[in-house]
């Protein structure tokens, strides 16, 4: 009776397993001849064109305007340019939006554009023809800004992008063989754009410069010969603290806080720990909260034609950390009695943080931008410096006291006999 069970239950289970197969091998079939890539529907015919198109051309192209026709079956409506250069664009609306921009072209020449209604069967309509006369491209417009100039370490550019468009500007080297080597691209959409290259030799060079857009459409080629400016890091054992009367008032009980430790050469690199603050050392000052400027002087032990100074910071966009600042210089030594006789404004900078986010919450650009640090270039009109004031006019918090790791300046140190 035992046995009997058992090759029951043994019959049962092969054929459990047997109809599985069968069962499997139908569903495997039914996969392998199903194509999913098919129109929502199938059959009728194509819509009837769009009417009453009105035009308004624009940079790098122009805004199309119409009335669709009024048929349930229609799922889109299609715009296609073709480029004497041969680069095609494609541009989409849905039935509700009776618009299409046309963008990225890269000339104010002519261009026809097609215009298709297109079905739910994916039948398409005969050609609408229209031609639009598109405005110069922003690129164009950029470009014929441009101005070059030899600056410390690199070469100077300026430009107006009245568009805020994104760009990149390339610099060149051009050898002896006439041979452009890109040396880096400057990606960009400020309105105002005034940006160094840095770490080129204090040789007679020849440069090229040309832009790009997001469409991969380029600009004319300028060319131009400098000889970038000789600078180096100054040495920061030469620093010395230097506090005058007004100064602002720094911690002197707490063993991470001092001036000196703004040119020890510590400070946070790493952002994905929040309380990472590098060493913990660095210059922090205390007293009554205010909204009155706060400032402390550094002697640089050297004097320098300044071309540019990095501050690092200590908190990542909050507390006291140093938000709005200005920095002056003064030539020879300031007056003993801490008034401002004989200062002079080197820069103002505002640290920005790019996502925007509140305190403790970080987006794109924010680790980048921190870990960077505040890189502020000075003009080379100023006069050479030696003595340093860092102005406090905000930080993080509202009020004016500040926090910060390290600073650090680069220039061409002048000789004295």
């Amino acid at each position: 009776m035992i046995m009997k069970k058992f090759n029951y239950i043994i019959s049962v289970k092969r054929l459990a397993l047997w109809l599985c197969s069968i069962i499997m091998v139908g569903y495997i079939s039914s996969c392998g001849d199903t194509d999913t890539n098919y129109p929502l529907t199938s059959g009728g015919k194509a819509p009837d064109p769009v009417k009453d198109i009105k035009v308004e051309n624009t940079s790098g192209g122009a805004i199309l305007t119409f009335t669709p026709p009024a048929n349930p079956d229609l799922a889109y409506i299609q715009a296609t340019v073709e480029t004497p250069s041969g680069k095609k664009y494609e541009y989409k609306a849905s039935p509700y939006n009776a618009k299409i921009e046309i963008s990225g072209l890269g000339s104010a020449n002519p261009q026809e554009v097609h215009l298709y209604t297109v079905s739910r069967a994916e039948k398409r309509s005969e050609p609408v023809i229209v031609t639009i006369h598109p405005l110069d491209p922003p690129f164009i417009g950029v470009f014929k800004t441009l101005e070059l100039s030899a600056d410390f370490g690199g070469v100077n550019l300026k430009f107006n992008n009245i568009s805020t468009a994104e760009l990149g500007i390339t610099l060149c080297t051009i050898d002896q063989d006439k041979h452009l080597t890109e040396y880096d691209t400057h990606y960009t959409n400020t309105k105002e754009g005034d940006y160094t290259w840095r770490g080129l030799d204090p040789v007679e060079t020849n440069f090229a410069v040309f832009i790009r857009d997001r469409w991969d459409n380029f600009s004319d080629t300028l060319y131009t010969t400098l000889t970038p400016l000789y600078e180096e890091e100054l040495d920061k054992q030469k620093f010395r603290d230097l506090t005058l009367p007004g100064d602002a008032q720094i911690y002197t009980t707490e063993w991470n806080i001092a001036k000196i430790f703004l040119w020890d050469g510590g400070y946070g690199k790493d952002f994905s720990d929040p309380a990472c603050y590098g060493d913990w050392k660095n210059m922090s000052t205390t007293g009554l909260a205010s909204n009155d400027p706060l400032w402390i002087t550094i002697d640089l032990g050297q004097t320098a034609q300044l071309s540019h100074a990095r501050l690092n910071h200590y908190y990542m966009y909050k507390d006291k950390e140093i938000r709005r600042y200005e920095i002056w210089g003064c030539t020879n030594e300031p007056p003993a009695d801490g008034s401002w006789t004989n200062w002079y404004k080197m820069a103002e900078h505002e640290q920005i943080k790019p996502s925007g986010l509140p305190e403790n919450s970080y987006g794109p650009g924010d680790a980048e931008n921190w870990l960077a640090g505040d890189n502020i270039k000075f003009s080379k009109d100023l006069p050479p410096t030696r003595y340093i004031r860092i102005k406090c006019l905000e930080n993080w918090r509202g009020d004016t006291h500040m926090t910060f790791a390290e600073i650090t300046f680069f220039g061409s140190p002048i000789k004295t006999e």
